[in-house]
């Protein structure tokens, strides 16, 4: 009894002495949003966790939200895990992260860590099977879909507000409740397991509200659009900054390494077709600081994202050039928390380069998405290779290469004088195996069933499941609705070709009377 006592002791011991590991992933936060990128809007907390900690200067995600958790929590690169887009409604289509992929809090979980999560999902509800507490967290908090009201917790017409995948009814603002149950649950944190927290804010997504106060911080932008954004975001700020603060305040600062990034580049540059099915991303106002396209696009506007980690002692007060993936991140914390895994990931074990500070270039990494285009980015030491097609029609893509060390803003395309380079990367990136776990997204379906945020309540919470399945349309119908959605994208220019014609017309019937 005594010999098993002390075999318990030791591995209870060899358990609690792991770090705490806390990750915040902040929603279309863009490069240009944080006040040490040079931002107008100020974000002290966000500037003062990069100053202690290492900012990665190199850090990218996937163009989008749910391709971006996908990777984040699989160590896989959007064709093997198979979340190619964001997610819809459950009404809209009934999918979601495939079950029978082993994600993060499944591998902390096994080692002995207790696992939350407080803030968004949008990896699948239809069924239990998906559910965050089905997938290896203990407790979930927060939303499942891609876009809710801050203050009213509605998507699409239906409160999505849940705890452990029971809906709640609950008062206040998303950004402070889920910074709220953080501190809830590192203030209370079972000290005989080490924490895996994964903290996923709504801010600065669609739709864009703040407290009345914190945008009357702001009054002196014009722009009421601008204003509400740096509302939005410096709320943001402070609420990353209270988590932050709980950490240090529980005394546990030093065991625990915190993660900071956002899911993808902010909305400032939308495909037309984007804006007409889903409106409400007209009213966002990120910057990239410059850099090329924005969220949906594969050049780095949409994916290079502020991002830096810090474990107070270990790494910390430095910045790297790194190139980090998110895919990168589960095997990285994997490595840095001495977790047994297999080397079935996509993603690179960095934690040696943080720590030696030693450079591993990129070896043919891959991260995009599929919505509209079909846009991706293949990364090769130096270079990268973008690559854009049409989703819908049968037509050939276009491609690009950048040296992105020497060219960040993406503005000298050297696809014809650096033929060798270019060939191989485009034979690389063409020749990986699609899988693809969603479909492709159906823009009548978007249309006509997609997700809205925010607004009038018109059935029961989400997760009551009580609502119609939406058949899909007939092609009689989709074509009439997507010829509609084409002339709403494109009315200024379907007006402007009009009244060229017109002119055009005019001129020619004075030119005959003459």
């Amino acid at each position: 009894m005594k010999f098993f006592n002390c075999l318990l002791l030791i591995f209870t011991l060899s358990i609690v002495s792991k770090p705490n590991i806390v990750i915040i992933v902040t929603d279309d936060l863009g490069w240009g949003d944080v006040s040490y990128h040079g931002g107008f809007i100020p974000t002290p907390n966000i500037d003062n966790f990069v100053k202690n900690g290492v900012e990665l200067n190199r850090f990218y995600a996937n163009p989008t939200c749910s391709p971006t958790r996908a990777s984040l929590l699989t160590g896989l690169h959007i064709f093997n895990h198979g979340v190619i887009r964001p997610f819809m409604n459950p009404s809209a289509e009934q999918t979601g992260l495939p079950e029978h992929l082993k994600i993060m809090p499944e591998y902390f979980k096994e080692a002995g860590y207790q696992t939350a999560l407080s803030g968004k999902w949008h990896l699948g509800m239809h069924k239990d099977e998906y559910l965050p507490t089905n997938r290896g967290f203990d407790s979930s908090y927060g939303h499942m879909l891609g876009g809710i009201g801050y203050f009213d917790h509605v998507a699409s017409g239906r409160m999505d507000w849940h705890r452990d995948g029971m809906a709640l009814n609950e008062d206040g603002y998303s950004t402070e409740l889920i910074a709220d149950e953080a501190i809830r649950i590192i203030k209370n944190k079972d000290v005989n397991r080490p924490l895996f927290l994964y903290v996923a804010f709504n801010a600065p997504h669609t739709p864009i509200e703040a407290p009345d106060e914190d945008v009357n911080n702001f009054l002196y932008i014009d722009n009421e659009l601008d204003r509400n954004y740096a509302a939005n975001v410096s709320k943001l700020d402070n609420e990353i900054g209270r988590i932050i603060n709980s950490i240090n305040e529980s005394g546990i600062l030093e065991q625990t390494i915190i993660i900071f990034f956002s899911d993808n580049g902010p909305v400032y540059d939308i495909n037309p077709i984007v804006k007409t099915v889903a409106p409400g991303l007209t009213n966002s106002r990120g910057s990239t600081a410059g850099l090329s396209g924005s969220k949906a696009s594969a050049l780095d506007g949409g994916i290079r994202v502020p991002a830096a980690i810090w474990w107070k002692g270990v790494l910390e007060k430095s910045k790297s050039d790194q190139f980090i993936f998110v895919q990168d991140i589960l095997p990285t914390l994997l490595s840095a928390t001495e977790t047994a895994y297999d080397d079935s990931f996509d993603g690179v074990d960095k934690w040696d380069s943080l720590l030696t500070k030693k450079i591993i270039p990129p070896s043919n990494v891959f991260v995009g998405n599929k919505i509209i285009f079909d846009e991706r980015a293949l990364f090769n030491n130096n270079w990268k290779l973008y690559y854009k097609k049409p989703v819908m029609f049968d037509v050939e893509g276009s491609f690009k290469l950048f040296n992105i060390i020497k060219d960040p803003f993406e503005t000298n395309d050297l696809s014809n004088s650096e033929k060798t380079i270019f060939n191989q990367m485009k034979e690389s990136l063409m020749s990986i195996e699609e899988r693809n776990s969603i479909g492709v997204i159906n823009p009548v379906q978007q249309y006509l069933f997609g997700d809205t945020e925010g607004g009038n309540v018109i059935g029961s919470p989400w997760l009551d499941r009580d609502y119609d399945l939406k058949k899909p349309v007939s092609k009689t119908k989709s074509f009439f609705v997507m010829t509609w959605i084409l002339i709403q994208s494109f009315k200024y220019q379907l007006l402007s070709l009009i009244f060229f014609i017109i002119i055009c017309r005019f001129a020619y019937i004075k030119y005959r009377l003459k």
